[in-house]
């Protein structure tokens, strides 16, 4: 008989449970659909889509995310990175830390979930093209420089060397 009570105190908590599971697992999925609802919503403001075409596919989530791979909105646009992608946090993580700037180790323990070539990479590239500045272990946020193709007017014309330059020139 104490075989059989113990089979029934197990079938008792196992209902108990999935009882609950199920509990969390519904809150969970409404909340998971409150999030999805605001993700839109944020990302159609951002990307200055219409909120109802954003919003009409709401039932079908599946259906809604490949949609969204299908359209090409995931990468860059003229705005740069993404606020979500690593190298946008990393600017943004940058920019908030002031002029003192962030050890490198200090932004590896920040975005734990960005590999370590990666970081470095994006690091280097961000100092080579100015969006950050290097001293030492340190980086801070830094103006980026204008492409290649942009020149400033100042060197855009060639200037002609003044008369007492010439006469310099002359002497050597």
């Amino acid at each position: 008989m104490s075989e059989g009570d113990t089979l029934a105190k197990a079938l008792t908590d196992v209902r108990q449970r999935m009882a609950d599971l199920q509990d969390q697992y519904e809150r969970v999925s409404a909340e998971l659909t409150k999030l999805r609802v605001a993700e839109k919503s944020l990302a159609a403001i951002v990307e200055g889509a219409p909120l109802e075409d954003a919003l009409s596919g709401m039932g079908a989530t599946a259906q809604t995310s490949s949609a969204e791979a299908r359209s090409g909105r995931g990468g860059r646009g003229s705005r740069g990175p993404r606020a979500n992608s690593a190298k946008g946090r990393l600017k943004a993580l940058l920019e908030g830390a002031g002029p003192q700037g962030l050890s490198h180790a200090e932004i590896a323990r920040r975005l734990p979930d960005v590999a370590p070539n990666t970081l470095n990479t994006y690091l280097s590239v961000m100092a080579n093209s100015g969006e950050a500045v290097r001293r030492g272990d340190f980086y801070a946020a830094g103006t980026p420089r204008p492409a290649a193709d942009e020149t400033p007017e100042d060197a855009a014309e060639p200037q002609e060397p003044a008369a007492g330059d010439e006469d310099a020139d002359a002497a050597e």
